[in-house]
């Protein structure tokens, strides 16, 4: 399915909805349930960049950075450096003023959705205010389907203006109590789970192939019986 919002718009709509509601934000193509990375930072950097206030994004996975957040200690602001220790390609590296608003230790037990009654355990967790947003820093990979991973900082997702979550669509069982399907904006976003599949550089992929190419008609090879 086609994301549903583009980056460009995303900064724009991240206030509340007509019924003074808050949106959510859903970068699907940096799903870790899917295989992301977990820590792509086009979503934060043009929410920081377009002054976006009352925000929340997670969870975003740099153990290098929750372990520094630990080191300096509540309150403490710092020069935050995402993605210091990434080679992937769509794991850029960034860097910008944060303040420690929190931190746990990562242990928790879900809450709703596909987490719900597990214990769960997270590592190192920090929460970053980088301008307006506050952003979850943890040091296990995991996709964002559990409120919970918000209320153990201690953060109300219904005072949000606006939520990130890196998840596809798990998410959706477990944040259903503050968002309808007309909240939710799949953002259009590079990343290894992005569903636009024509966007990825293929090297190995035999061409034409569909859904890629345009006017590939696809016939069952000869002597396949199983489509007779």
């Amino acid at each position: 399915m086609r994301p549903s919002g583009s980056l460009a718009r995303s900064p724009s709509s991240a206030g509340p909805t007509a019924r003074g509601s808050t949106r959510a934000f859903a970068d699907v193509a940096d799903n870790p349930g899917g295989g992301g990375r977990g820590n792509t930072v086009f979503l934060l950097r043009a929410f920081y960049e377009a002054g976006v206030e009352g925000a929340l994004l997670g969870v975003f996975y740099d153990p290098d950075l929750a372990a520094e957040a630990h080191r300096r200690g509540g309150g403490s602001r710092f020069e935050a450096q995402f993605n210091r220790a990434e080679t992937t390609n769509f794991s850029e590296p960034y860097s910008a003023p944060a303040t420690v608003a929190a931190l746990t230790d990562g242990r928790c037990v879900g809450r709703r959705g596909i987490y719900a009654g597990m214990r769960l355990e997270l590592g190192r967790c920090a929460a970053l205010r980088v301008g307006g947003v506050t952003v979850v820093v943890v040091s296990h990979r995991v996709q964002c389907a559990d409120p919970v991973f918000f209320e153990m900082m201690g953060f109300d997702i219904g005072r949000a203006r606006s939520v990130v979550v890196k998840s596809r669509g798990h998410f959706r069982g477990g944040f259903d109590e503050f968002f309808s399907a007309e909240q939710i904006v799949e953002v259009d976003l590079p990343g290894l789970t992005s569903p636009m599949l024509n966007r990825f550089a293929w090297t190995r992929l035999p061409r034409p192939v569909i859904p890629l190419d345009e006017g590939v008609d696809w016939h069952p090879p000869s002597g396949d019986t199983a489509h007779a």
